[in-house]
């Protein structure tokens, strides 16, 4: 699977993922605006410095602006690095250059007829309310790609985040590697489904857990580094290496009937996928009301301070009322036609 998928990390968050998936002999291209959290990445093979990036300080605006300027060589770099036809794009939501220029990232390579999905991470309740900003115009405009592969959202509620993303990366990596571990004589899991599974529009969770029964691998689903499912969830996809006295059936109930599955046995470790899940609306509502709750002490300072660069978030409190929510399967949009058109949809 080396060979068919690779990592573009972007800004410090996805240059921490894209790391471990590089020490697993994975191809990753570093992408940041900031050359002090590149020089951090000393063992890195292929990074890229955005020209007249000083790093963003959380401005997505300014983040995308850097990237519009400099994309033809950008877009060079990655055709250059990486051969791979699945890539997924890795960012921070709450940043400022993943934040911001991971949605236009993926927008523009799908274009370019590659298979984009993408590794993001949402805030902890105790970050910044700027991060959670940042978080939901992110996802204001990923939800709105209807050509993305699997979105795989790690949650800093979940835990400590240096924790998750070593358990994510093992995880997804066992994933990959199900064709050549796990092999039965009552039926295996090959390349090609695992590819299936990543290609399905929506988000996804991957679990790896030692266990020895289905409600085990049920807890998981409810206890793990994502955040977490809808309560009415649809599903696409689940492709499982399990051991033999694990039920899928079990697991069907609890989660929903998938179009199809891709199953083999396992010895002792279940390494789970679902994929085609919807967005995760009502976690992405406790952003939103996060940033609703301190809107009037963050119009006050913003007013009061007038700095250019944080007009994206006046902007952000203005446009939304309340009342408004993300949607869970938003309206297919029609494609750009010229990568102008992609660029400027990001910048307006």
């Amino acid at each position: 699977m080396k060979n068919k998928i690779a990592f573009v990390a972007v800004g410090q968050a996805g240059g921490n993922i894209g790391r471990l998936f590089e020490e697993k002999g994975y191809t990753v291209l570093y992408i940041n605006t900031s050359q002090e959290d590149l020089d951090t990445l000393t063992a890195a093979k292929y990074k890229y410095h955005i020209p007249e990036g000083e790093g963003c300080n959380k401005d997505r605006h300014k983040a995308k602006q850097l990237v519009v300027d400099d994309f033809d060589r950008i877009a060079a770099e990655i055709d250059s690095k990486i051969t791979q036809k699945m890539i997924f794009v890795i960012f921070a939501s709450g940043g400022g250059t993943g934040s911001g220029a991971g949605p236009m990232l993926i927008d523009l390579l799908t274009d370019e007829d590659k298979t984009v999905g993408a590794i993001t991470i949402l805030p902890a309740g105790s970050e910044s309310v700027k991060s959670h900003i940042n978080a939901y115009e992110c996802f204001s405009e990923l939800v709105e790609i209807d050509t993305t592969a699997a979105c795989f959202i790690l949650d800093n509620n979940r835990g400590e985040k240096l924790k998750l993303n070593p358990a994510f990366v093992d995880a997804f990596c066992a994933l990959l590697e199900i064709p050549e571990t796990c092999k039965s004589e009552e039926g295996n899991i090959d390349k090609a489904e695992i590819e299936e599974t990543l290609k399905a529009h929506g988000t996804a969770v991957v679990l790896r857990r030692k266990v020895d029964n289905s409600a085990k691998v049920i807890d998981t689903l409810k206890d793990n580094i994502f955040a977490p499912l809808e309560t009415d969830q649809a599903v696409k996809y689940i492709t499982a290496a399990l051991p033999a006295k694990i039920s899928m059936t079990d697991i069907q109930k609890a989660v929903g009937v998938p179009i199809d599955t891709f199953q083999t046995v396992s010895k002792d470790e279940a390494v789970i996928c679902f994929s085609g899940l919807s967005y995760p609306t009502a976690r992405l509502d406790t952003v939103y009301k996060r940033v609703d709750e301190n809107r009037e002490t963050i119009i006050k300072n913003l007013t009061a301070v007038k700095e250019t660069s944080l007009k994206k978030g006046v902007n952000f409190l203005d446009e939304f009322s309340g009342e408004r929510k993300l949607s869970r399967q938003p309206e297919p949009q029609k494609r750009p036609k010229a990568r102008r058109d992609i660029l400027s949809k990001y910048l307006n």
